[in-house]
């Protein structure tokens, strides 16, 4: 993990590892690819840690 990934992933600002990333009937959930974290995406290259 870069340093500027885990800036990122601290301040809540995910990136998905796209190759996870599903549908779930509702929205797409997957893992951010620097953490490892559970997101879902808010809004087009937006995804934030999943509260669930």
């Amino acid at each position: 993990m870069s340093f500027i990934s885990f800036i990122g992933c601290t301040t809540d600002r995910h990136e998905p590892l796209r190759r996870d990333v599903t549908w779930d009937g509702k929205r797409y959930v997957g893992a951010c690819r620097h953490c490892g974290a559970p997101i879902v995406r808010i809004a087009r290259r937006n995804w934030r840690k999943r509260e669930d």
